[in-house]
């Protein structure tokens, strides 16, 4: 048994204030301090709490790799230093097993509930990329024979070989079992590559031969990679493919990607930063690998506020390029904002009056001709002038008359207008699908994200009397099934069609339900359709919720009980081969979304509840563990909200904090459930804010060689003096920080 140490320091100061010892030595009673406003009750029962040593499980540190990864990727190392240096308090040894086994576990579950590939393949790039860089961290904390090599031997053994076969059983797997075959030796070589296990030792872990080798271009380095894409631009296209291979050099190629993109918006070269853009949007899973590695602040806040400060310069030879370097960076910022439903001050903007903010509210709303400005006008005369009258064209004259971003945010009433001609029969059907094809140009195509959502709109505003579908419908099977398209078109327009297609095919649809008998809606909602999968979601799939919603005994609230109790039970025999429970945090968003944060923590500590005994004691210390991760972990649906905002959703963190505002009330009807509400808030705040453990660092700042040489295993190349003291000096602190870190429980929820 363990007493609080800081409880009962709070409740000796409060003892002291009040008078309410007999030591001579100690101040009277402060008379400024109300005593009616301090819990004295709270603080006394507190600390009669007494609490038995923690343990780590399984499921445990599975649920917060699930969470970090579920949905907009919250890989924020910090925030994974913290969390496992709190859970492990020095043991490195067990804390770098669980983490191998964890992320094996997590893209197990993934193969088991049917997952998208595209998830399959980011924990793919998780496990391969991620995992070795935040070994690097530790692995100068391990000693022989506790090495890197050992914890994944270990982490082995305990693996789900049915997800992870052989390759001499990849043959007799079927489905993605078989994808998952390589994932084992794709870990292990990506290991190698960083130095953390020798090369020979591969065949050893596997148990046979690789059939692969190292990558033949060696590990990267951040510094050269940048220095190539300097000296050669089109290496950063070719960056931008490498990705997504599995070999283990995706974060150092990230964090190239963003260096250059950060010094390319400082030094305001928007040619390169054009060909950056390009190379991320026609690939969108690259910017889930990205966010592995980076945050969405240091990706998005340099290009806004290029976009914000736009360059103009009035002796600019030609203007096309600009609009082609506006529009490729505008559509990077929108397939981001997009593809993780990112809020509008997420996105790092410099002000709520820049052009980024007024884009996302205005862009896709057309005006009337009675509310435009003077100087609009202008623009909606020239530019329709531009687009359909043969005469005059799109030339560099008009594109001089505007900025990209005046273009861009009269798109929308530019199509209303051009659709009242044409319904007007001041402009021909002909004539009007002509013009629309110049915006499938590339340097005007980023535009149709504003169009297309406007067009959305425009659907949904019909009704079954209405003949505007006769204009509306060949404008934008015009746009949608363009009869002709360059190839780098056609990679911006997939680009932006995987960010409008599910609100135009939720408007097709419901044009669809009035007018049945329409041919020309369904060759376009099968358009969408491959486009449809590319946001990576925080509400769960309306699948997932019709199998919560239905499950017998309470429709959520049943479903989630069910899934912690598989977790609780999972941990007591997962020290042998069984396949992880299925889970997936969606499941906790969307309980939280639909029964509230106070009922579900309700039911998380009814589930823990279960498990104590007579005696008030828990029967598996694991009930603890599996509720206190599934509270504190990450949850992408509870963003910090802007300065001087409000949180829209009160998360299980706010509802277990308010409960212990309330635990002596609580003390008095229910003894036993304020008893493990006070232990399970230690748990979360001994996991969020870890105390130093001064002894523990020492031995390794005494010296810090001895850990860089540990893991630099025997026949591999020696590196540079000056880099494995560098390397020893940044490990050393990265430790000192694991250690003696600190961090905020609610900041943390």
């Amino acid at each position: 048994m363990q007493t609080n140490i800081q409880l009962a320091t709070n409740l000796d100061f409060w003892q002291k204030q009040y008078g309410l010892v007999g030591d001579e030595d100690i101040h009277p009673p402060n008379p400024d301090i109300d005593v009616d406003t301090v819990n004295l009750g709270a603080l006394t029962f507190q600390q009669s709490v007494l609490d038995t040593s923690p343990v780590n499980t399984r499921a445990g540190a599975y649920v917060y790799l699930n969470a970090m990864i579920y949905d907009r990727p919250l890989l924020d190392d910090k925030r994974v230093m913290i969390y496992f240096g709190a859970r492990y308090k020095g043991d490195v040894t067990a804390l770098v097993v669980d983490l191998i086994l964890a992320a094996f576990d997590t893209l197990a579950n993934a193969m088991y509930r049917s997952e998208p590939i595209e998830t399959l393949t980011l924990l793919r790039s998780f496990l391969v990329n991620k995992i070795p860089s935040l070994l690097l961290i530790y692995a100068p904390m391990l000693f022989e024979p506790m090495t890197v090599e050992y914890c994944i031997s270990q982490a082995f053994s305990k693996i789900d070989p049915a997800a992870f076969p052989s390759f001499s059983q990849m043959f007799d797997s079927v489905g993605r079992n078989g994808m998952l075959s390589e994932a084992r030796v794709e870990f292990l070589i990506a290991c190698a590559l960083h130095h953390l296990i020798p090369e020979t030792s591969i065949e050893t872990l596997l148990g046979e031969d690789p059939m692969q080798n190292l990558p033949t271009g060696g590990r990267y380095v951040k510094h050269l990679l940048v220095e190539q894409c300097t000296s050669n631009p089109a290496r950063i296209e070719e960056l931008a493919k490498e990705l997504e291979n599995m070999e283990g050099n995706a974060g150092e190629i990230a964090a190239a990607l963003v260096d250059i993109m950060q010094s390319l918006c400082a030094t305001k070269d928007t040619m390169t930063l054009k060909i950056v853009c390009n190379g991320l949007s026609r690939r969108p899973f690259t910017l889930d690998v990205l966010m592995l590695f980076t945050s969405i602040h240091d990706l998005l806040k340099p290009l806004c506020n290029m976009l914000d400060s736009w360059p103009m310069h009035e002796d600019q030879g030609e203007h096309q390029p600009v609009y082609d370097e506006f529009g490729s960076i505008l559509l990077l910022v929108m397939l981001i904002q997009h593809r993780f439903d990112l809020q509008r001050y997420e996105l790092g903007a410099s002000s709520l009056d820049s052009f980024v903010m007024h884009y996302m509210a205005y862009s896709a709303s057309a005006k009337s001709l009675e509310d435009v400005s003077e100087k609009e006008n202008k623009l909606l005369g020239a530019w329709i002038r531009g687009l359909f009258n043969e005469n005059e064209g799109i030339n560099d004259e008009l594109m001089a008359a505007s900025s990209p971003s005046d273009f861009h945010m009269i798109i929308a009433t530019l199509l209303d207008q051009s659709l009242r001609a044409c319904q007007a029969g001041f402009l021909a059907m002909t004539t009007l699908k002509d013009g629309l094809e110049y915006l499938l140009e590339p340097f005007l195509l980023p535009s149709l994200v504003a169009g297309l959502n406007w067009f959305a709109q425009r659907l949904l505003e019909t009704t079954e009397q209405s003949t505007s579908l006769d204009f509306i419908m060949p404008a934008l099977t015009t746009l949608l099934k363009p009869r002709s398209i360059s190839s780098d078109s056609s990679a911006l327009h997939s680009a932006v069609l995987s960010i409008v297609a599910k609100s135009l095919d939720e408007a097709l649809a419901y044009v669809h339900r009035r007018h049945p008998q329409r041919a020309d809606i369904k060759p376009l909602t099968e358009i969408l359709s491959r486009h449809g999968q590319k946001q990576r979601y925080k509400a769960a799939a309306v699948t997932e919720m019709e199998t919560w919603s239905n499950t017998p005994g309470g429709g959520v609230q049943a479903a989630l009980r069910h899934t912690v109790q598989s977790l609780i039970l999972w941990d007591g025999v997962a020290s042998v081969h069984v396949s992880p429970p299925r889970y997936t945090h969606r499941q906790i968003a969307l309980s939280v979304l639909i029964l509230g944060a106070k009922t579900v923590l309700d039911t998380l500590i009814d589930e823990i509840m279960v498990h104590v005994t007579h005696d008030g004691m828990l029967d598996t210390e694991s009930a603890l563990e599996v509720v206190s991760v599934m509270i504190l972990a990450p949850q992408a649906q509870f963003p910090d909200p802007p300065v001087g905002g409000h949180k829209c959703q009160l998360s299980l963190g706010d509802a277990l904090n308010a409960e212990m505002e309330n635990i002596l009330e609580l003390s008095k009807n229910d003894h036993s459930r304020a008893v493990m509400v006070v232990r399970l808030h230690r748990r979360i705040e001994s996991l969020t804010a870890p105390q130093s453990h001064e002894a523990e660092n020492a031995a390794v700042m005494d010296d810090p060689m001895a850990g860089v040489m540990a893991h630099n295993p025997e026949g591999l190349p020696a590196e540079d003096i000056d880099d494995v003291l560098g390397q020893a000096n940044e490990q050393a602190a990265a430790m000192d920080f694991m250690v003696g870190g600190s961090g905020d429980f609610m900041s943390l929820t």
